[in-house]
């Protein structure tokens, strides 16, 4: 009798032993979860992360919190969610630039697109070609590529192989006309100057165009996504003059990603929360407020966009020689 009691009570402690160690292997997700952002605080991809972690953490029931991992224009934050444990815990908001273009610009980016699951895209934005607000100024797209035709000019970027300064030399190459590059470290100098009247033109996005363009300091020429953006139903797009500009469209997207190898459930999970925390009204008038459109799309469906998205920026790239210095 004592001695099965002796048994009993030894395997009631190992079951309490090993009971934590089960728990904390649990049902995903039981520990918080950090999404990666690659750029500064501030920056595009930094304020659609955090508009998520509130609404993210309520649904999945964990912190999700965003850790900002510059350097190397996106590569140092990317490759490193590239590389890190395929267990759903860490993830990186991408973009445009560190998940599409950057690995075609920079020789130091040893990250591919099959290094990632995709969980799903969440948001795009359109650009817009702007000069200042003057009388002597273009009035149109069509103006300022006849300028630039005739006698030259400049325009600012936030700084080289950036999406602003690609979506510009994808538009000078299609009119077969030259401008002068001026890179600068970021976007408020360059809307800035531009108002100044130190550069000709530039691109940026409506949020950071639109204060001055309500102000009276700047002008808008043309928007560089498919459709007219809702607060300035007047300016056309580019693809609206028609011709080699027929198809020309530029988008800013951000899309979730986890390593490659994470499992088929908890990038589903992820992404079924994704979803939710995007649809909901606080989220979406968050990201209206902004001039940012939801662009929900599944892993299935993301990644035909990629297929789409990059051999069209592979082929420009290779052709107009860009390259980001390492």
């Amino acid at each position: 009798m004592h001695r099965r009691r002796f048994v009993s009570a030894i395997g009631a402690a190992a079951t309490s032993a090993i009971a934590p160690k089960a728990f904390a292997q649990g049902a995903f997700p039981n520990r918080p979860i950090n999404m990666v952002v690659a750029f500064g605080p501030g920056t595009g991809s930094d304020t659609v992360a955090r508009i998520l972690t509130e609404p993210l953490r309520n649904i999945l029931g964990v912190p999700v919190i965003v850790e900002n991992k510059l350097g190397g224009g996106g590569v140092i934050g990317t490759e490193y969610v590239a590389r890190a444990a395929p267990d759903g815990y860490t993830l990186t908001l991408g973009s445009t630039s560190s998940l599409g273009t950057t690995p075609l610009l920079n020789p130091l980016a040893k990250y591919k697109h099959s290094d990632f699951s995709y969980i799903g895209a969440i948001a795009k934005t359109d650009y817009l070609f702007f000069t200042t607000n003057a009388p002597s100024s273009p009035r149109t797209l069509q103006e300022l590529i006849a300028r630039l035709r005739k006698e030259g000019g400049n325009f600012g970027s936030a700084g080289v192989g950036t999406i602003t300064h690609l979506a510009t030399e994808v538009l000078l190459d299609r009119a077969g006309v030259k401008a002068t590059h001026i890179p600068y470290k970021g976007s408020g100098q360059v809307v800035g100057d531009v108002a100044a009247g130190h550069l000709l033109f530039a691109c940026d996005s409506p949020a950071a165009t639109l204060p001055l363009i309500k102000g009276g300091k700047l002008r808008p020429l043309a928007s560089t996504g498919p459709k007219r953006i809702e607060s300035l139903p007047d300016v056309p797009t580019v693809a609206e003059i028609g011709g080699s500009f027929s198809d020309y469209q530029v988008l800013a997207w951000w899309a979730l990603a986890a390593p490659a190898g994470t499992p088929a459930d908890v990038v589903k999970r992820i992404g079924d929360a994704l979803v939710k925390a995007v649809s909901s009204p606080e989220v979406l008038q968050k990201l209206k407020g902004m001039e940012i459109d939801p662009m929900l799309l599944g892993p299935a469906e993301f990644n035909a966009f990629m297929q789409r998205e990059l051999p069209f920026w592979t082929s420009f790239i290779q052709k107009s020689g860009i390259k980001i210095a390492p």
